[in-house]
């Protein structure tokens, strides 16, 4: 670059890897769209901005020089619907082990319907 003054846009030399980051994440998400069968994607481009001051020395003067520092984030996000469903639950009790909860197979009547349920399958295994 030498001593060339270069304005900073993106329409110059200075921001090209954050010109190709965004291409590809562009190109990426394009992909997992066809990829998902999505009919939506979203590309963001997040760029933070810091000053710091550097002491420049030359033959003729002590200034202190104002060093601008880019950084950016290009990200592609692609929603993919994923949903599973299930249940556990019944003739279990929730308990705790070392500090970690369990369940444990009940143990007992928990109604008072479980003695007559008891009571006919007794009388089916006579059978």
């Amino acid at each position: 670059m030498g001593n060339q003054v270069l304005p900073i846009s993106m329409g110059n030399s200075i921001l090209s890897e954050m010109k190709a980051d965004l291409t590809e994440a562009l190109q990426k998400c394009l992909t997992e769209m066809e990829k998902a069968e999505s009919d939506t994607g979203k590309v963001t481009l997040n760029i933070s901005i810091t000053k710091d001051k550097v002491p420049v020395t030359t033959e003729k003067e002590y200034r202190d020089a104002i060093v601008p520092k880019i950084k950016w984030k290009a990200e592609s996000n692609v929603p993919m619907k994923t949903a599973f469903d299930g249940e556990f639950g019944g003739d279990y009790e929730l308990t705790q082990d070392c500090g970690r909860y369990c369940v444990k197979p009940i143990s007992g009547q928990t109604s008072m319907f479980d003695v007559e349920e008891d009571e006919d399958e007794e009388e089916d295994e006579d059978e």
